[in-house]
């Protein structure tokens, strides 16, 4: 029974830790969300690291229990992180603070009660882990074990770090390559995250009754209040929001969604890294769009005339139209960001540090968009396969090789 619960633990917490660290700035949101519902938003600027810390926490914890290495320190780890989280998970599922707990990233979306259960299922194993951390001996000696640990604490560690200066090796959110988001704004219109009911409230000789709008009552009873409760259908989708406006607030999403042509998209939600450095790499392309009648617009989730100021002193004339800055952080991962559309299809993204050259730029707008997408989506599935494969692989040969043995000390 322990070595079941050790393997379904160690996977658990090696995959959580994976899906948090591909994308930390999503992580950073959650841990924003959990300060603000807290009272502590004085903590906010922490949420980063936090989360980093966090991804490799769980990875590490998790490696440590496959590997079966510093049994009684992974068992307490294991033990004390799985109840405080069941804990915490019970308060968020009764009093409802938070959307979402982030125990996924965006990999599995979970209801706080959905989460509290899977938390409940999986505590008992960390406590077989606990109970029984005494009764076998150790792999090897701590010399050999702790330097394993730091090794793959650095690998999760430096994945998080290029995940936040590049993008999302990994992308899990709704507005991935290849996703078309007026079919996934159309799907989430017409089966809705949560429908909304009227209660109306009468009373008669002392007794009150709940009623809708289409089952009232005679004119015996009096009307005393109304209410609107909010119904979750238990349905969850990748886009449910994708608004766009130009500064006199009409919205624009279903003409841009509707654009023929390839689009050149920046996507700005703050005013960090909006410098010569960065803006010197987005003109040619620009330019390039320019000179062949292709739509380029920023989309901003600051006032239109600030970044037209900003773009117009680096030499950049295009239009600004704004959006929710949650949508923006939703729909990439780096400020400022390029987004290429084709009929509401995103065919590429990409972060300031890797804005495509202008020949690449070329090729990109002139090539297939199915081939275009396909690239993208081969590389991505076979860099995470291979990742994953590696891990799994030194994971099997650290636990089965010789030279960890404790006999050879």
């Amino acid at each position: 029974m322990r070595k079941l619960a050790r393997l379904i633990l160690g996977l658990l917490f090696v995959f959580s830790g994976f899906v948090k660290a591909v994308d930390p700035i999503g992580s950073a949101l959650v841990f924003s969300e959990y300060f603000n519902a807290f009272g502590v938003a004085f903590l906010t600027p922490l949420s980063l690291p936090a989360g980093i810390i966090l991804s490799t926490l769980e990875f590490v914890l998790g490696v440590m229990v496959l590997l079966d290495f510093r049994k009684r320190t992974a068992a307490w780890g294991m033990f004390l992180f799985m109840s405080f989280f069941t804990l915490l998970t019970l308060w968020l599922a009764i009093f409802d603070p938070v959307q979402d707990c982030g125990c996924f990233g965006d990999a599995v979306k979970l209801t706080n009660w959905q989460t509290f259960f899977k938390n409940l299922i999986f505590w008992p194993f960390s406590l077989i882990l606990f109970l029984q951390r005494n009764r076998t001996a150790s792999i090897a000696r701590g010399v050999a074990e702790w330097p394993v640990c730091i090794f793959f604490a650095l690998i999760i560690t430096g994945l998080s770090i290029y995940s936040y200066r590049h993008l999302p090796p990994v992308d899990f959110r709704g507005f991935r390559t290849g996703n078309d988001i007026g079919a996934l704004l159309e799907e989430s219109r017409k089966h809705p995250e949560y429908t909304y009911r009227t209660e109306l409230i009468y009373s008669r000789q002392g007794k009150q009754k709940i009623f809708t709008a289409d089952s009232l009552p005679d004119t015996t009873w009096t009307f005393v209040d109304s209410r609107t409760r909010e119904i979750r259908t238990g349905i969850r989708h990748k886009i449910s929001d994708f608004s766009v406006r130009d500064i006199n607030g009409n919205s624009l999403t279903d003409s841009i969604l509707d654009q023929d042509q390839t689009a050149l998209v920046l996507l700005i939600t703050s005013g960090n890294k909006l410098d010569g450095k960065t803006l010197q790499k987005l003109e040619p392309l620009v330019t390039q769009s320019r000179d062949n009648n292709r739509p380029y617009y920023a989309i901003s989730a600051l006032p239109t005339d600030t970044i037209q100021n900003i773009l117009l002193n680096n030499g950049i004339e295009m239009p600004v139209y704004l959006a929710d800055q949650k949508t923006l952080l939703t729909m990439i991962r780096s400020t400022p960001g390029l987004m290429v559309l084709k009929k509401g299809v995103i065919l590429a993204k990409f972060g300031f540090r890797d804005f495509p050259s202008p020949d690449k730029w070329e090729d990109l707008v002139n090539d297939d968009p199915e081939m275009v997408i396909a690239k993208t989506r081969i590389h991505t599935r076979l860099r995470t396969q291979v990742f994953v494969a590696l891990v799994l692989l030194l994971i099997f040969l650290l636990r089965k090789g010789f030279w960890f043995s404790r006999e050879h000390y």
